[in-house]
C-alpha cells in the first residue's frame, strides 16, 4: 500500500475529521508526509475515533494534544488516544520535517466485538485519560521495543508482500501490549471523561468555523459554551495556546488558502468571503500568517500541486 502526504483535512464543526482511514475491511491507513506542507503550515486540531502512532523521521515534529505538547525529534514517536483533541506542525516553521503516521480502528487491533482481548485491554486503553497521549523514546528500552514494533508494522503497510495485513495488525498488537505492560497501572477502569476545557474549546471552535465568515465577537464566542469573556480567554490560552480572535483570523486565513488554491475568485472576492472587511488588511494578516502574499500563495501551491500530483495522493476537502 502507498503512504499518503496529503495537503488539508476536513473536519465536522466540532473538530471530527471526516475523512476515513483505510477501509471497512481493512480499517488502518499510512501516511508519509510533512506537517508544513498543509494549507497554511501544520494540521490543524481535530479528533477521529482512530488512534493514531507518530514517528518523526527528518526535523522536528510539534505535536499538540490538549493541554500537553510534544517536540518529536527523529526516532521518537507518539501514541494519540481515540478521540483525542490534537494538532500538528513543524517545530520551525522554516525547515522541513517528516513523519510517517499510522491510523487504525480499534477494533482493528481488539479482534471480534466483546472478545477478552477488547474488553481487557483495548475499551479500557481508549477510556483511559491517563493514557491520552504518550510519548516513546528510544533510550527507554521497552520504548525502544515499542517503537521497534511500529516501524515493522509501518514498513509493512508500505510493502506489496503477501500477508502485509497481518503482519501490520500484529506488530501493532505487540506494540500496545509494549505499551499496556509498562503502563498498566496509568490504564484506569472509569470512563474517559471529556477534559472540561476540551469540551468547551469544541463548542467554541465549532461556533466560529459555522460563522467565520460573519463579524465576530468574544462575547458571541464565549457564548456558545456559556462562559464569560475572561473565562474563554483562559480556556483559549490554556488548551490552544491562544486567543479567540488570533485563532479566528487563523482559521480565516485557512479558509482563504483553500480558496486561493482551489478555485479561480478573485482575491478581493475571497478577502470578502472569509470575513474580511478590507483587502489591505487580508493582505497583511495573510503575511503574518504564511509568509508570503495572497497572490504568491496562490502561484506557488498551484505550481507545487501540479508537480506533487504525480507523486502524492491528495485527501478531497
Amino acid at each position: 500500500m502507498k503512504a499518503l502526504q496529503l495537503l488539508d483535512i476536513s473536519v465536522a464543526p466540532d473538530l471530527h475529521e471526516l475523512t476515513q482511514h483505510g477501509t471497512p475491511v481493512f480499517p488502518c491507513a499510512g501516511y508519509d508526509e510533512d506537517p508544513g506542507k498543509y494549507l497554511v503550515g501544520n494540521i490543524p486540531w481535530h479528533w477521529h475515533e482512530e488512534i493514531e502512532v507518530i514517528l518523526a523521521l527528518e526535523g522536528e515534529t510539534r505535536v499538540l494534544c490538549g493541554e500537553t505538547e510534544f517536540l518529536l525529534h527523529p526516532g521518537e514517536v507518539v501514541f494519540v488516544n481515540s478521540n483525542v483533541l490534537h494538532k500538528l506542525k513543524r517545530g520551525r516553521k522554516d525547515f522541513p520535517c517528516r513523519i510517517n503516521s499510522l491510523l487504525f480502528t480499534p477494533e482493528f487491533v481488539s479482534g471480534f466485538p466483546q472478545s477478552m482481548i477488547q474488553q481487557r485491554y483495548i475499551a479500557p486503553l481508549i477510556r483511559c485519560s491517563a493514557l491520552s497521549e504518550v510519548l516513546l523514546q528510544p533510550a527507554v528500552p521497552w520504548q525502544a521495543e515499542a517503537i521497534s514494533h511500529f516501524r515493522n508494522a509501518f514498513s509493512a503497510f508500505i510493502s506489496d508482500r503477501y500477508g502485509y495485513e497481518i503482519v501490520v495488525q500484529i506488530e501493532l498488537m505487540q506494540m500496545l501490549l509494549a505499551i499496556l505492560e509498562n503502563l498498566q497501572d496509568r490504564v484506569c477502569e472509569s470512563p474517559l471523561m471529556q477534559n472540561k476545557d476540551a469540551t468547551r474549546i469544541k463548542q467554541m471552535l465549532g461556533f466560529i468555523h459555522e460563522h467565520y465568515a460573519e463579524p465576530l465577537t468574544v462575547s458571541q464566542i464565549s457564548a456558545a459554551s456559556v462562559i464569560s469573556e475572561s473565562e474563554c480567554y483562559r480556556c483559549f490560552r490554556k488548551v490552544l495556546d491562544t486567543s479567540p480572535i488570533d485563532y479566528l483570523l487563523q482559521y480565516r486565513i485557512r479558509a482563504a488558502a483553500g480558496l486561493l488554491s482551489g478555485t479561480d475568485r478573485s482575491i478581493s472576492d475571497i478577502c470578502f468571503a472569509t470575513g474580511f472587511n478590507s483587502p489591505s488588511y487580508f493582505a497583511k494578516v495573510f503575511r503574518q500568517e504564511l509568509l508570503i502574499s495572497p497572490r504568491k500563495y496562490r502561484a506557488t501551491y498551484q505550481a507545487s500541486s501540479k508537480e506533487d500530483s504525480n507523486i502524492y495522493s491528495i485527501r478531497n476537502a
